[in-house]
């Protein structure tokens, strides 16, 4: 050149390079970016960095602040907490215990088949968690079950009437047996007894 400076030819690519992802591609990322899908999540979906994204959002204008706000922790319509609330309208006491368990395991197995193993290991300990639940309330209801049936074999037997009357004094387990009304003939000497000594023939009977 006239100035002097030598034209240097652009590198090769790399054969193992990485090339640009077409135009569909971005399309597709900046409808998810926007949509409020997080940076890494768009970039593990469609196969882009983390750098190329935020350089591409930066240099055409991607702009989150200007879309429609949703709650920070909107769920899939899909997802299965979502639908158990809209089958039990809203009434907790409608949910068992078994179908949280159910919840919990299939959030789970999304995590993991997003990568995201921080997820699925807190998913693992909830649904751990209300399984130890649900194990102590079936343990509560054998042990009133067993109780009630004890209950009432007690009452079939008649064992309700041998029970003190509420109200009425209960006698004393210590009670001195002198001071009874009945009387005891166990100590009784037979010398002292007043039955009459018959003799034959005015002898004493050996």
């Amino acid at each position: 050149m006239a100035d002097g400076r030598q034209i240097t030819a652009p590198k090769p690519r790399r054969p193992g390079g990485r090339r640009p992802a077409p135009k569909t591609v971005w399309d597709a990322v900046r409808a998810d970016y926007l949509a409020g899908l997080p940076a890494h999540e768009c970039c593990r979906r469609h196969g882009v960095t983390i750098a190329a994204l935020r350089s591409r959002a930066a240099r055409n204008g991607w702009r989150r602040i200007d879309q429609p706000w949703t709650p920070a922790n909107a769920l899939d319509p899909s997802d299965e907490g979502v639908q158990l609330e809209q089958r039990s309208e809203g009434d907790l006491d409608r949910i068992d215990t078994g179908e949280l368990v159910f919840v919990a395991h299939r959030r789970m197995l999304r995590c993991v088949l997003r990568g995201d193993a921080a997820g699925a290991l807190r998913w693992r300990r909830v649904a751990q968690a209300l399984e130890a639940e649900e194990a102590e309330m079936r343990r509560y209801l054998c042990q009133e079950e067993a109780l009630n049936s004890m209950r009432l074999a007690e009452e079939a037997d008649g064992g309700a009437w041998m029970r003190p009357t509420p109200g009425l004094p209960r006698p004393a387990a210590d009670a001195d047996p002198a001071d009874s009304d009945t009387p005891n003939f166990a100590g009784a000497d037979s010398a002292d007894s007043a039955t009459p000594n018959f003799s034959v023939g005015g002898e004493t009977p050996a």
